[in-house]
């Protein structure tokens, strides 16, 4: 296991640029050797690593030095024990760059199994990992808030794996990164109540549960639009979209993850296990 500490950072960041940049040096992480660039997102990359102490491959997350909220995804995957979260392994910062050391997932993430087709006793396996993820957060007071496929990964067993904590927050608690007017999450997959400026609730990751419920059974998120206000405007007012005859029995389960009103909708992600274990597990 990668032992937790801070080096001091002594060369300016420079975020690295997709695989083949010529002016993208290689960063440089003591005990790691990084291989290659296998993720990017606005503030962060995601790097394939070996890592020299534990003689394995793990994915190194790096972004620029001080801001701590690399420091603050590693606290929140220490709280929390469950086979379907990311194994998160330590932190530190070298050479201007925050990094975060965690297990590599070499099955992609979920967004590759919604491309092939799933049957709807799949998607509800599926689901029930993704909610057992999600309920280790929950039972300890936190809300995900980002809650989609590309943060679902998939081991080499098959076994659905939630990462990226870089948006948790206690319940109850207003984001204080969050600039007023803006999405915090991602559009296709946020509650309403996130668009109107509430404090995290668990009930917010239910929703996205849903969102994530009606793309594995369909293939496509149940509410989507030609520009961003159209997506955001369905998720305000639109109701959740019929589910096709074959698969019309799962439609109560739907709508009590896709309600509007917060006090419709299932509570938390326990909630949203304990219905499934009554009603909808093959």
């Amino acid at each position: 296991m990668v032992p937790f500490h801070i080096a001091p950072a002594n060369t300016a960041w420079r975020a690295p640029r997709a695989a083949g940049a010529r002016d993208a040096p290689t960063p440089r992480i003591p005990g790691f050797r990084l291989l290659r660039q296998v993720g990017r997102g606005r503030h962060a990359a995601a790097w394939l690593a070996w890592d020299a102490g534990a003689d394995c491959e793990v994915v190194l997350k790096l972004q620029p030095a001080g801001d701590g909220s690399l420091m603050r995804e590693y606290a929140v995957a220490q709280r929390l024990a469950s086979p379907h979260i990311v194994q998160v392994f330590g932190c530190g910062e070298a050479h201007g760059c925050g990094w975060l050391a965690m297990e590599h997932l070499p099955g992609g993430n979920l967004r590759r199994l919604i491309g092939q087709g799933n049957t709807a006793q799949e998607a509800l396996v599926l689901l029930r990992q993704a909610a057992e993820a999600v309920a280790q957060l929950h039972r300890q007071e936190l809300v995900h808030r980002d809650v989609k496929p590309d943060n679902l990964l998939l081991r080499a067993t098959g076994e659905l794996v939630l990462a990226d904590f870089g948006l948790v927050t206690p319940c109850g608690a207003l984001d204080p990164r969050a600039q007023p007017g803006a999405v915090v999450g991602t559009p296709r997959y946020v509650a309403p109540e996130q668009l109107q400026g509430a404090g995290a609730a668990p009930a917010a990751d239910v929703y996205s549960l849903g969102v994530l419920l009606h793309e594995m059974l369909c293939g496509c998120p149940p509410f989507s639009g030609e520009t961003l206000m159209e997506v955001l405007s369905q998720h305000l007012v639109a109701p959740p979209p019929r589910l096709p005859a074959d698969i019309a029995p799962l439609q109560p389960l739907l709508d009590r993850m896709l309600a509007k009103e917060v006090k419709d909708r299932l509570p938390d992600a326990d909630a949203v296990l304990g219905l499934l274990g009554q009603r909808w597990v093959p």
